[in-house]
């Protein structure tokens, strides 16, 4: 499977001069994407050790070897992390297909309302047919109404599922 998506967007704003590249992710990029997980984690209320941070970012900047590792693309900014995007595979898919499900999509607020989220969601639907992958599935937070005007402004349509998770703590009680 090719990984070698990228898309570039140089910024409207002729005060700035600055571009948005989306990539998939190489080793030097470890450091920053552990940066990057760490605030997205910290936003979400469930902060982590940095140790963690970091560990999570050396699997997410290798590049996938098996069926169903990680595909991750990253939004670098002048050079910075200011955005990921992780999606898993999905099997069995429409048509006992593999698809690709958006596990985290996250932008740095630093870097909110640039465009960031919306080249990472087209970038990764084109790497999800580039690379024979049948669909491209995520969720989102019902009352997240910016994330949803973006990801309906990038032609994805709303599905009538319900969400269900059991997680650890449900479990235990």
């Amino acid at each position: 499977m090719s990984s070698t998506i990228e898309t570039t967007f140089a910024e409207q704003d002729e005060d700035v001069n600055s571009e948005i590249v989306v990539r998939p992710p190489n080793l030097q990029d470890v450091e920053g994407l552990a940066s990057l997980f760490s605030e997205m984690q910290r936003h979400y209320q469930r902060p982590v050790p940095y140790a963690q941070a970091l560990a999570a970012a050396r699997i997410a900047c290798q590049p996938p070897v098996a069926a169903f590792d990680p595909r991750v693309l990253l939004a670098t900014l002048d050079g910075v992390v200011v955005g990921s995007i992780v999606m898993n595979v999905s099997f069995p898919a429409y048509e006992l297909t593999q698809s690709l499900y958006i596990r985290d999509l996250y932008v740095a607020a630093s870097a909110r309302r640039a465009g960031v989220g919306r080249m990472l969601v087209n970038a990764a639907a084109r790497y999800t047919y580039a690379n024979g992958f049948s669909a491209l599935d995520w969720t989102t937070d019902a009352e997240n109404v910016g994330a949803r005007a973006m990801y309906e402004s990038c032609g994805a349509r709303l599905l009538s599922r319900i969400y269900y998770r059991l997680a650890r703590e449900d479990m235990v009680a």
